[in-house]
């Protein structure tokens, strides 16, 4: 029993990646929606939110710098809906909770990057709800 507990912990801090079928090409296109609309909630793009944008797409998927730049700009001019995105990103997160919470920690270092804004937190609140529907806020 020891051993397997070993082996879970060992799993969750070797593997830095979110998704089971991270080359779903869905699955990126939605990371990229989500993220997309939450450093567009202040309706400005600072050079610091794109960039880390991008090395968050690069670093989950690994993609090259063009491949993270066509999904920005795919996301951009994307009528996508967040809460639908969000759907799919939890859909397709691999089956652990330290994964999901990796995620929010992820969605939080992108909402505080250029100070944050109410829209920001009501965005973050509802990934929460989608990610994490036990808890619940008052």
């Amino acid at each position: 029993m020891f051993e397997s507990i070993k082996h879970w912990f060992q799993s969750v801090n070797n593997d830095n990646h979110l998704f089971d079928h991270a080359d779903d090409e869905n699955v990126h296109l939605a990371l990229a929606s989500v993220l997309h609309h939450t450093i567009n909630a202040d309706h400005h793009e600072s050079p610091r939110e794109v960039a880390e944008f991008e090395e968050l797409l690069k670093s989950e998927f690994d993609l090259s710098d063009e491949q993270a730049n066509y999904l920005h700009r795919a996301a951009e001019s994307a009528n996508s809906d967040f809460e639908q995105d969000l759907q799919t990103i939890n859909e397709h997160f691999k089956n652990n909770p330290m994964v999901k919470k990796q995620f929010m920690e992820k969605l939080i270092h992108l909402i505080s990057i250029d100070g944050v804004l109410d829209d920001e937190m009501d965005d973050f609140y509802q990934a929460l709800h989608v990610i994490f529907p036990e808890i619940k806020l008052e």
